[in-house]
């Protein structure tokens, strides 16, 4: 019978330590602290088996949270499967900005969308990480019924009540609630991490070849979607109402969409957020009533930062 020591040994050889201690402590059903303290526990056979065809995986590029369907995101642990993509830390910049603009507002009644919600993680983590007590309504929709149950099942874990969605961008939050985008009260917040990535981008990019093509690509150099939830946003938001984004981009889109949300809408206010490395990864837009009726008025905070 193999030991940790000896099991973990073996990985190395294919793999980094730490991700063959992870795999062990997963198949064990224990912590990667009780694999480091405890090197001359027993291995059961068949528990070695599956290590070895773990292992096997993740040398050819299996990510290692489809191997342990959990991933962290913003300090909370997610369930993952291969029908949604893998959170990363870069998107934890969403949270911070949506975090920051619910803090920010004297609004009482707040809604958030969260358009695309693959895992759930976004409206999840901005859910558990709000300090003030807004009434805050939350919806998230997706295209994939499978990631919708994966959502469904990560919020019932963390306790957030969600109104979960099926369908395209915004329109299954206007059938449900054709109101809601026009209640003449209240902060109306959207957030997306849509596919952004060309087939280009994908296929030369070997670490996300296991995750699902139709998260990660879209159509007109990976700004299709972005474009038709804006399009979207001028359909169903009533004129009067108060309305800010948050989009996640690949940092060589910003300037494209950017000039594309002036087209839609010429008197929005758009900041272009990095990320921790200095790329531009997140773009905001806020759209006042005023800025829908083209008056030009906006006030100094406004314009800091705006393009």
């Amino acid at each position: 019978m193999k030991t940790v020591r000896k099991s973990v040994a073996h990985a190395t050889k294919y793999i980094a330590s730490n991700e063959a201690e992870i795999l062990l402590a997963h198949l064990l059903n224990t912590s990667r602290e009780f694999i480091i303290a405890h090197p001359e526990s027993s291995v059961p056979a068949w528990t070695y088996l599956q290590f070895v065809w773990f292992i096997k995986k993740r040398s050819k590029g299996m990510p290692l949270a489809y191997l342990v369907n959990h991933k962290e995101f913003y300090g909370l642990d997610f369930d993952v499967n291969r029908s949604t993509l893998i959170p990363r830390p870069e998107t934890e910049l969403l949270v911070d900005l949506a975090l920051k603009e619910i803090e920010d507002t004297t609004q009482k009644h707040i809604t958030l969308i969260d358009v695309g919600t693959g895992s759930g993680c976004i409206p999840i983590a901005i859910g558990k990480n709000v300090t003030s007590q807004p009434q805050l309504l939350v919806f998230a929709s997706d295209v994939s019924k499978s990631a919708l149950r994966l959502a469904k099942k990560n919020a019932v874990r963390h306790q957030i009540s969600i109104n979960f969605l099926h369908g395209h961008l915004l329109q299954p939050v206007a059938k449900k609630d054709s109101a809601l985008f026009n209640r003449p009260k209240g902060t109306l917040i959207i957030t997306a991490n849509l596919p952004y990535l060309t087939q280009e981008q994908r296929d030369t990019e070997l670490s996300i070849r296991y995750e699902p093509h139709s998260a990660l690509v879209a159509d007109d150099k990976g700004l299709q979607l972005y474009k038709e939830l804006l399009q979207h946003i001028k359909k169903y938001c009533d004129p009067q109402k108060s309305v800010t984004t948050f989009f996640e981009i690949d940092p060589s889109q910003s300037a494209v969409l950017s000039s594309y949300i002036k087209s839609v809408f010429p008197h929005a206010v758009v900041k272009v957020h990095t990320d921790l490395a200095g790329r531009s990864r997140a773009v905001q837009v806020h759209l006042f009533p005023h800025i829908y009726s083209g008056a030009a008025h906006r006030s100094p905070d406004q314009n800091q930062g705006e393009i």
